[in-house]
């Protein structure tokens, strides 16, 4: 049972995870502008395992720019909360040009619902939908080891923000809300480095939102 964070080598990736168990998955997978590398390590880690599946927070092309380059690798499936169908088509909410200044390559992601458990063995990710940094964003909750996967609708001392296309700080609000129901250990956000103590970083950004 591991969780193991890639560091990537471009600073506006995002973070990325490997979770292993008797299945694998790896949440997020950055921009694409450094997956070779990423990929190397993965495979280093999982030690001739396979990949199972990539699990996706949202469609911000810092996220999900490698897809393409980990599902040609791996050939697992993708799966996402209701922005999937953004990551599907490659639309403009990928902010893929706003961004990066080059084009989002759509790939054939599936929808997860909300409250849908994926079993890993080890670990049991629960999707919780978190919309307000993006519409259909989602984190998700590992009920074995209490960790979050948060995106970037919370960060260690910080939350996402809202101005982005599809985004809403009355939806984020409610998401921290939604959050502070959850029993939560270990941080891991799609950014900067994680909390041992992820209750506290909810109550933190319910507080810089006004709350």
């Amino acid at each position: 049972m591991t969780i193991t964070q890639i560091i990537t080598r471009m600073p506006y990736d995002s973070n990325v995870y490997l979770v292993r168990g008797s299945k694998n998955a790896v949440i997020d997978c950055g921009s694409g502008d450094d997956s070779d590398y990423i990929i190397s390590q993965i495979k280093i880690l999982l030690g001739g395992d396979r990949l199972d599946m990539i699990l996706l927070t949202h469609c911000h092309a810092d996220h999900a720019g490698g897809l393409k380059d980990f599902v040609d690798e791996f050939g697992c499936p993708a799966f996402c909360g209701p922005d999937a169908k953004f990551i599907s088509m490659g639309t403009e909410a990928t902010l893929s040009e706003m961004l990066f200044h080059k084009d989002f390559t759509p790939v054939d992601t599936a929808e997860l619902e909300n409250g849908t458990v994926i079993d890993l063995g080890e670990h049991k990710l629960r999707v919780i939908y978190t919309p307000g940094h993006t519409s259909g964003g989602v984190s998700y909750y590992d009920e074995i080891t209490r960790s979050l996967f948060s995106g970037d609708t919370l960060f260690a001392n910080g939350v996402g923000r809202t101005d982005f296309d599809t985004g809403s700080a009355r939806e984020l609000v409610e998401s921290l809300e939604n959050l502070s129901k959850v029993d939560i250990k270990s941080l891991y956000p799609g950014h900067g480095n994680g909390s041992n103590d992820g209750n506290a970083m909810v109550r933190n950004g319910l507080h810089m939102m006004g709350v």
